[in-house]
C-alpha cells in the first residue's frame, strides 16, 4: 500500500503536525520526499509529481508574494505537499492568502511542530519509501572492491591521485560530486564538467530519486547521455560520480564498473568527511588556543599553524561575526538548525569572499560566532567596506540577526588574545548601543567598555545608585515608573513624544513625570554637566 499524507501523520517527525489547509489532498501517495531550499521560479526545473516538500522559507519568511509563487509552482508541477517548520521562528503566521491558494487546489499545508527538525520528518518517510521500492545498490559489502583499487585507496593519501588511477584503470573519463553537487575530481573536459555543475543545480533531488530503484540512472545533460551513479553505503549517501554513458551497458558492466566505484567512492569519501570533520576540529581547538595564547612558545604556535596549512605571523586584524539568532533561540533544535543554515549556505560565501583579499586569510567557527583572522598590514583592505559587503551576506535572511566587530590593528602575534576581546567587545557591547546587525569598530565601543569596568567596582556601583536614589525612592514608595522614564528620555534625547511612544503612555504623562524627577532631584538630569553623569550611570547600571 503506498504511503499517503494521511498515513505520514501518524509517525515520526510529522506526527502532531497541523494540517492547515489542503485536507482533501491528504490521500495523494508520497513517492519521494525533499527539502525546499530554492526560493523562486526556478523550482520548476526539478520539482518532482508526488514528491513531499519541506521548508522554513529562510530566504522569504516575510515576503508572502514569493510564498505564493513557491506553493503555485508547487501544485503546478505536481508535488504532493508542503510541510512548514519553525512556523513563530522564520515564517512568524500563515498568511490567509497562503491557506485560501492551498484549499483552492487542494495541495496539503502542513505545519510542523516547534520542535522538529527536518531531519526528523525525512528520515522516517525515506525507509519507509525505500522498504517498498525495489533495494537499491549495497555497496557496503567491500568484498566487491577491486584489489588494486583497495590498495590505492589504503597506500595513497592523496585523494585525487586515487581518483585519477581509478578511472586510469577503467580507462574512463570520471566527474565525482559531493552531496552540495559540488566537485570534488574530475578529469572529463571543462566544458563538460559546467554542464554538469548546471544540471546538478537544478535537478539534484530528481537525479536522487531517479537513483532511488537501482543506485543510477541515465539522463541527457545538454543533449549527451550520461551514467549518474550514486554512491552510497545502505546508511549514508557521500556523493555521486557522472561519466558519458555507453550504449553497451549491460548487467556484466555494471559489476565490473558501477559496483567497484561506489564501494571505492564511499570509502574514499568516508576517508574524506573524517578527514574533514578532523581538521574543522583542530583549527576550532588551534583558534581556541591562539584566542588565549596557550603555547610553550611563539615558535610552537607558529608550527602548529603550519601544520594546518594556516599562517598567523602575517595577520594583524581580527573580525567577529556574532550570529544573534542563536543565541536569541530559546530552542536547542532551532538553534542547531541555524547553526546548519550558516554552516552549510554562507560559511563557504564568507571564506570566498575573504580570500578574494587575501588566500592566506582564514577563519573558525565556534558556535555561535565565526572568527576572521586577516591580514591587512599597511591597511590595503578598506575594512570599512570589506566590513559592509560581509554583512551583506546576512541581509535579506529575516530572523537571522549578527553583529560584526572589528579589533584594532597588532604587530605581534601575542596579542591576538587582546585583539579577539577588542573584536568580541565591539561585537556584543556595540550591539547594545548602535543596534544589530552593524559593523563595529573596537574604538566605538571603548569608553563604553572601560565604563562597564568600573561599574564591576562595587564604589561606582554605590555612586550610581546615590545618582539616582531620589527617584529610585519615590518610585518604590509611590509605585511610579520614574527611573525607567529618566533612562527612557536620556535615551531619546529628551524627546518626550519618542518617550511616550515606547512607554505606551500619553505624552503629558511623560512631561508630568519629567518634572517631577527634576523635582525630586533639584536640578535638571537633562542638560550639562548633569546629564553626562546620569548618561554614565544608567550606561553602567546597563551592565549590571
Amino acid at each position: 500500500m503506498s504511503l499517503t499524507i494521511r498515513e505520514a501523520l501518524k509517525f515520526g517527525g510529522l506526527f502532531g503536525a497541523t494540517v492547515v489547509a489542503g485536507e482533501e489532498g491528504l490521500d495523494i501517495p508520497i513517492e519521494s520526499v525533499s527539502v525546499l531550499e530554492i526560493a523562486d521560479r526556478n523550482i520548476s526545473h526539478w520539482v518532482l509529481k508526488k514528491q513531499l516538500y519541506i521548508t522554513a522559507f529562510y530566504a522569504i519568511c516575510d515576503n508572502v508574494e514569493q510564498q505564493k509563487v513557491v506553493i503555485q509552482t508547487l501544485i503546478d508541477y505536481g508535488g504532493c505537499g508542503l510541510v512548514l517548520c519553525y512556523v513563530g521562528t522564520w515564517v512568524q503566521q500563515i498568511d490567509q492568502e497562503i491557506i485560501d491558494l492551498c484549499n483552492e487546489a487542494g495541495f496539503p499545508l502542513i505545519q510542523a511542530r516547534q520542535d522538529v527538525s527536518y531531519i526528523e520528518i525525512m528520515n522516517p518517510i525515506q525507509n519507509l519509501l525505500y522498504k517498498e521500492n525495489a533495494p537499491a545498490l549495497e555497496p557496503n559489502n567491500e568484498t566487491g572492491i577491486r584489489n588494486d583499487f583497495l590498495n590505492l585507496i589504503i597506500n595513497e593519501e592523496n585523494m585525487n591521485v586515487v581518483f585519477q588511477q581509478m578511472n586510469q584503470r577503467l580507462e574512463k573519463r570520471i566527474s565525482y560530486y559531493d552531496t552540495y553537487g559540488k566537485i570534488i575530481f574530475s578529469d572529463r573536459d571543462d566544458a563538460d564538467i559546467q554542464k554538469e555543475e548546471e544540471y546538478l543545480k537544478y535537478n539534484f533531488n530528481h537525479v536522487l530519486y531517479a537513483c532511488s530503484k537501482k543506485g543510477y540512472t541515465v539522463q541527457s545533460i545538454e543533449g549527451k547521455e550520461c551514467l549518474i551513479v550514486l554512491i552510497r553505503s545502505q546508511k549514508n549517501l557521500f556523493g555521486l560520480f557522472i561519466t558519458d554513458y555507453d550504449e553497451t551497458f549491460s548487467e556484466e558492466m555494471e559489476e565490473k564498473l558501477i559496483h567497484p566505484l561506489v564501494v571505492s567512492g564511499s570509502l574514499i569519501l568516508r576517508r574524506k568527511n573524517r578527514m574533514a570533520d578532523l581538521r574543522e576540529k583542530a583549527v576550532q581547538e588551534y583558534a581556541a588556543d591562539l584566542l588565549v595564547w596557550n603555547f610553550p612558545s611563539n615558535e610552537r604556535a607558529v608550527e602548529r599553524g603550519y601544520e594546518l596549512g594556516l599562517t598567523i605571523l602575517d595577520k594583524n586584524c581580527i573580525v567577529l561575526i556574532n550570529i544573534n539568532s542563536i543565541q536569541q533561540m530559546t530552542s536547542p533544535k532551532v538553534q542547531q538548525e541555524i547553526q546548519d543554515y550558516v554552516k552549510r549556505v554562507l560559511l563557504g560565501k564568507i571564506e570566498e569572499f575573504m580570500k578574494s583579499y587575501n588566500t592566506d586569510n582564514w577563519l573558525a567557527l565556534r558556535s555561535d560566532t565565526i572568527i576572521l583572522f586577516m591580514d591587512n598590514r599597511d591597511s590595503k583592505i578598506d575594512m570599512k567596506k570589506f566590513c559592509g559587503r560581509l554583512l551583506g551576506l546576512f541581509q535579506g535572511k529575516p530572523n537571522l540577526s549578527v553583529s560584526v566587530g572589528v579589533s584594532n590593528s597588532f604587530t605581534e602575534v601575542t596579542k591576538m588574545p587582546d585583539a579577539y576581546f577588542q573584536a568580541f567587545e565591539a561585537a556584543v557591547i556595540g550591539r547594545e548601543h548602535y543596534g544589530e546587525n552593524k559593523v563595529i569598530f573596537y574604538d566605538a565601543v571603548y569608553f563604553f567598555q572601560k565604563l562597564r569596568k568600573m561599574g564591576a567596582q562595587d564604589e561606582t556601583y554605590e555612586v550610581c545608585q546615590r545618582f539616582i536614589g531620589p527617584v529610585a525612592s519615590y518610585d518604590e514608595e509611590h509605585g511610579t515608573e520614574l527611573v525607567d522614564t529618566l533612562r527612557i528620555l536620556l535615551e531619546n534625547n529628551g524627546n518626550t513624544h519618542t518617550a511616550a511612544s515606547q512607554m505606551y503612555v500619553h505624552k503629558n504623562t511623560v512631561l508630568q513625570r519629567r518634572n517631577k524627577i527634576i523635582e525630586l532631584l533639584g536640578y535638571s538630569p537633562f542638560e550639562m554637566p548633569h546629564l553626562l553623569n546620569f548618561l554614565i550611570v544608567f550606561d553602567i547600571l546597563k551592565g549590571k
